[in-house]
């Protein structure tokens, strides 16, 4: 056996205890990334249409006059549907104000109650809502991994039991619909994270865990090319 080949066992060998566990979870995540439909399942786009910011009524300006005349500067003005209907944010330097078109009245944290019924007009799956729940603190963990509100707190959650387990959360304050989240999407977040190797955001192409493991698994595979064109070259000369 020449030292080549000797010196690609060995490195092939240890390398392989390093980058195995991760090299498995590299397949898993792309067979999962192929598999599971993503705006269908795990988007939620099975139970509910896609939520885009409403167009302004005719009129609304005038509505918004009075409010308008109190800030000192407008950075922006925004449309969004609500528990308590077509809500506009006047957004003043980094503080928003929200106005009801309905009535120009400033907006109030809606009810339970309010919360519940309006979650169950956008949703359009064959579940129906089993709890609706104020979030206060930050959340635990799913799978020890994924946060599915990266943090965010004072919001309401909206369950369904359908086959998704879905849930819809809602911006307390205000009543704005904010995110769709099932048990499909926290293991497709899961396996985004442990695909890429970043544990917190998940969110960074470029950390330290995938700088080192990307060419660990590349010397491995050349490795593995070394011994399995010896082996092939030996059955040549056998036969």
């Amino acid at each position: 056996m020449s030292r080549t080949i000797r010196t690609a066992r060995k490195i092939h060998r240890w390398i392989s205890y390093i980058v195995f566990a991760q090299v498995t979870l590299w397949i898993l995540g792309g067979l999962t990334f192929a598999v599971l439909p993503f705006d269908s399942v795990v988007r939620g786009g099975a139970v509910m249409e896609p939520s885009e910011n409403p167009a302004f009524p005719q009129g609304w300006l005038a509505t918004l006059a009075p409010h308008v005349s109190d800030l000192e500067s407008i950075n922006g003005i925004t449309a969004h549907n609500s528990s308590q209907g077509l809500l506009v944010e006047l957004l003043e330097g980094d503080d928003p104000h929200w106005i009801r078109l309905g009535d120009g009245l400033a907006a109030t944290p809606p009810s339970a109650e309010e919360i519940e019924s309006y979650a169950q007009r956008l949703y359009q799956g064959e579940g129906t809502a089993s709890a609706t729940r104020h979030i206060s603190e930050p959340e635990y963990r799913y799978l020890g991994l994924v946060d599915e509100l990266y943090g965010r707190t004072d919001v309401w959650q909206v369950s369904f039991d359908d086959a998704y387990d879905t849930r819809l959360y809602f911006d307390a304050p205000t009543g704005r619909y904010l995110t769709i989240r099932n048990d499909f999407w926290v293991f497709y977040d899961a396996m985004w994270r442990l695909h890429i190797m970043d544990y917190g955001s998940g969110e960074d192409f470029n950390n330290v865990w995938l700088r080192i493991f990307t060419p660990l698994a590349m010397i491995f595979a050349l490795s593995g090319l070394v011994l399995t064109w010896n082996a092939a070259r030996r059955g040549w000369r056998q036969h």
